[in-house]
């Protein structure tokens, strides 16, 4: 009924719009939905470095590599000393290591890519979560698992009122293994609990003093004294804010 050519040419513009049609579909899906955008990402480093070897089997803490987070917003990279405390002496001629040797020797920092990344629009200090004992786990996964350590988590907004509205649901509380925990592991199932919220902030109503005029729902307030030594006494968990200006400002 139909010649060769009419047939060759709606089997070709089907396919063009099927083509065309699954391109809009995945433009769509990774655009729009920015919870697939950058989980599993897993660039490569200029050094192999194995976390399921060093926090895994040899049990090394994470604040060991990643000193001052829980005091800085930003959690720090390792500097070049950091590593050459062990590998000085250990596997310290190994071909793997050489661009450790060449930075410790030149003074020029290793250039590692980085893999986890909210946008700049958005502050999420370290600090505070890790002194509230939440575990590196309840946002970078496994790592001591991770020979090669990829983006679990989506790290969108979504993502993280999730975690503020519904911390027991999300949380870790601190292992032994971050380097955070102070022999007192906070109950998460008790974090929805308003009484328990009430109990745990209380102390702190009287000197909170706000951190902008007007406050808009933030304040601030001093942390307790020490009562471990080097680990500043983290604060209680509680419900996280919801308010814009928490993270946008």
């Amino acid at each position: 009924m139909f010649s060769r050519r009419f047939d060759m040419a709606v089997k070709l513009g089907l396919g063009a719009v099927g083509a065309v049609a699954g391109i809009v579909f995945l433009v769509i899906y990774f655009g729009v939905r920015n919870d697939v955008a950058d989980v599993g990402y897993r660039p490569q480093q200029p050094v192999p470095f194995s976390h399921k070897l060093h926090a895994g089997q040899l049990q090394i803490s994470c604040q060991y590599c990643h000193a001052g987070v829980e005091v800085s917003g930003h959690s720090p990279v390792p500097s070049t000393q950091t590593c050459m405390n062990c590998h000085t002496l250990i596997k310290a001629d190994s071909p793997k290591l050489e661009a450790v040797r060449q930075s410790y020797e030149s003074g020029t920092p290793i250039q590692w890519v980085r893999i986890h990344k909210v946008p700049d629009y958005a502050h999420f200090p370290h600090a505070r979560h890790i002194r509230a004992q939440i575990d590196c786990k309840s946002c970078h996964g496994p790592i001591e698992e991770m020979g090669v350590v990829s983006q679990v988590k989506p790290l969108t907004m979504g993502w993280c009122l999730d975690c503020h509205r519904n911390p027991e649901q999300t949380i870790v509380g601190a292992r032994p293994i971050s380097g955070v925990f102070t022999a007192e592991l906070h109950d998460v199932q008790k974090l929805t609990d308003s009484a328990y919220i009430f109990a745990s902030i209380a102390p702190q109503i009287e000197e909170a003093r706000p951190m902008v005029e007007p406050s808009y729902g933030n304040y601030l307030s001093d942390l307790p004294p020490h009562t471990i030594g080097g680990i500043p006494h983290p604060k209680k968990a509680a419900l996280g804010p919801e308010n814009c200006s928490s993270c946008h400002y």
